[in-house]
């Protein structure tokens, strides 16, 4: 995955934060908070420094449609 990729938050990913969803594990949670409105990958490798399968869980909310890849 590129570094510089940009991701944010689905109105799914949004509803399963703030209408506490319970659907998804609690380290996806994690992610799909840090993610935000708006963070590139690399940025998000930043602040989640010990998760070793970060790339694999962000392709996992990519395809659940939680979170989506913007072009920059």
């Amino acid at each position: 995955m590129e570094m510089t990729m940009l991701l944010s938050r689905t109105d799914k990913g949004q509803d399963e934060i703030f209408n506490l969803g319970h659907t998804l594990r609690p380290r996806f949670r994690q992610i799909l908070f840090s993610v935000g409105g708006g963070i590139s990958f690399g940025e998000l490798c930043g602040k989640l420094p010990n998760c070793t399968e970060l790339e694999t869980m962000v392709n996992d909310l990519l395809q659940n449609g939680f979170i989506q890849s913007l072009r920059n």
